[in-house]
């Protein structure tokens, strides 16, 4: 099987996607920042922290930067081989005496797996921004409260849904151990 059957292609274009948009995001609004703007929030999303000049702005940018890049890489240029030891499964030394073909779906789901973490990554970040932005700007505003609680979905998401993922993804390869009389 080749090496784009593998490659979960959805979620590899929406996270670059999603970064570019960040990347462009984080110019225009930095430009329509005040000079003080707020850099720590508390769990009700107040703002408990501000800074100024484009220090903070900068290192945000930066830490999404290193924290996709890094996810990104790893999705589309490692973890597309079913017989990548990188890849850290139940039964691990099992699961390597599977025939390839039914390694295959197990690396598509680690893939995509990979791939929802760097969505929800890159979308916390947007969303950051956008409570950087409007809590500089308007912090009483109706996108401000839209923002604080799109904060919190994708949190819980990022939470459950790579959980959900990861434990279909340990099923699956048990499913598969079973099956072929490994375990």
């Amino acid at each position: 099987m080749s090496r784009e059957r593998i490659i979960h292609e959805w979620t590899l274009r929406a996270g670059l996607r999603l970064f570019l948009l960040f990347l462009v995001l984080s110019v225009v609004l930095r430009q329509g920042m005040p000079e003080r703007y707020p850099v720590r929030f508390d769990a009700g999303m107040e703002p408990t922290r501000w800074a100024e000049g484009p220090g903070m702005w900068i290192l945000l940018v930066a830490l999404c930067s290193f924290s996709f890049g890094k996810g990104y890489l790893f999705q589309r240029w490692v973890l597309t081989d079913p017989d990548t030891q990188l890849l850290n499964v139940p039964h691990k030394q099992l699961f390597h005496r599977l025939p390839r073909e039914r390694r295959i779906p197990v690396v598509r789901r680690a893939h995509r797996l990979l791939g929802l973490c760097n969505v929800g990554l890159v979308l916390l970040f947007i969303l950051i921004l956008l409570l950087t932005y409007h809590g500089s700007r308007h912090p009483d505003g109706v996108a401000f409260a839209v923002a604080r609680w799109s904060f919190w979905i994708v949190v819980a998401s990022m939470t459950l849904v790579p959980l959900a993922e990861a434990w279909a993804l340990s099923r699956m390869v048990k499913r598969k151990l079973v099956e072929e009389g490994l375990l």
